[in-house]
């Protein structure tokens, strides 16, 4: 049920692991590498597989990550954060300033997706968990920290569960940076595949990609996805909020959320997606109060698996997570945690055929 084989040697001299898991309905892959997803081989209506995730053959290509987070565990700090400014307890505390004045992704050589993660095999449960731990003042943010990551098949679903843990107040919002085709990774553009999200409301933001603090309705905008539509279908239309990103890269607040920092809560219904010609679908559950949107606007004739091209929103990701620059907006679901309450998240991935 469960494979391991090498998946190559780092510029700092690492070897990186690749593990498969199978239970005979859908393949994963991960590696040691950032706690990465590589591939998820999902069948269509006529039982045909395709590998449906953007990503590379081996782990140098991985390392250190290129822009596209391709598969990763980003952390601890995913998404944006303005000024790269976190308030704990009365301290700012400051994460590198690595677009513009902002923070990204928590930072891009070395952050927990460029780590080597220890791996534990469970082969009686088709499961994998992923640990790492960084050292207080780490990123620039407190705490003696440890992250865990479990994947585990259950028939037709991929389950990614997240903990971290530390021994003072910290910031976290991990997420799963993931790019997704369901006709196949690098199959061509995905505007002809279905989307549904369910979300009244997205965050818009300003030039810098910071969100504005606006919780916006869907409503009577390109960013209505509540019932299906094609993703292409207003992606290039005169919108301004997505003029400022060139397609989607927006926060959308999945419905039904309610704050429960000791368990994460439960998993509720977030996307549906569908290729409408080989019938392979996917639906995300999540226990996190957000969804990133990204479009793949800025692939650009990067090199992947199989010797494939990926080229401008030929890929899309789907990022589970608190919403971004929480530091900067109360009013949004906080992410401070500490030793009495750890973060904890629970992510589903549903594959279907239609």
């Amino acid at each position: 049920m469960i494979e391991s084989q090498p998946f190559g040697t780092l510029p700092t001299g690492d070897s990186a692991t690749l593990y498969l898991l199978s239970n005979g309905q859908i393949t994963v892959r991960v590696t040691d590498l950032g706690a990465t997803i590589v591939g998820i081989d999902a069948p269509g209506s006529q039982g045909e597989l395709a590998d449906i995730v953007l990503g590379y053959d081996d782990a140098a290509a991985y390392y250190p990550n290129t822009p596209y987070f391709f598969g990763a565990t980003v952390g601890p700090s995913a998404n944006r954060v303005f000024r790269g400014e976190v308030p704990i307890d009365g301290t700012v505390y400051h994460l590198p300033r690595n677009e513009g004045s902002n923070n990204l992704h928590t930072d891009h050589a070395c952050g927990l997706h460029a780590l080597i993660w220890d791996a534990d095999v469970n082969e009686d449960t088709c499961a994998i968990t992923f640990t790492c731990a960084v050292d207080d003042g780490a990123y620039g943010l407190p705490g003696n920290r440890t992250f865990t990551v479990r994947y585990a098949l259950d028939r037709m679903r991929l389950l990614a569960d997240y903990t971290a843990t530390t021994d003072t107040a910290t910031f976290f919002n991990l997420t799963n940076h993931t790019y997704f085709n369901m006709s196949g990774a690098g199959s061509g553009s995905v505007h002809s595949q279905q989307l549904q999200i369910a979300a009244e409301r997205y965050l818009p933001i300003d030039a810098t990609s910071i969100p504005t603090g606006e919780l916006r309705p869907v409503e009577g905008t390109p960013f209505d996805f509540r019932a299906p539509k094609l993703i292409g279908k207003d992606i290039a239309g005169s919108d301004e909020q997505l003029a400022l990103t060139h397609g989607y890269d927006h926060c959308f607040c999945i419905d039904g959320y309610t704050a429960n920092a000791a368990d994460g809560g439960s998993a509720r219904f977030a996307v549906r997606v569908l290729d409408p010609v080989s019938g392979r679908g996917m639906e995300v559950w999540t226990s996190l109060p957000g969804m990133q949107l990204y479009t793949g606007n800025f692939l650009d004739e990067d090199h992947g698996k199989g010797d494939c091209t990926y080229r401008v929103q030929e890929g899309f990701a789907l990022e589970p997570q608190f919403y971004p620059a929480t530091p900067s907006h109360p009013s949004f679901p906080q992410a401070i945690f500490d030793e009495a309450h750890p973060y904890r998240a629970h992510n589903e991935y549903r594959f279907f055929t239609a």
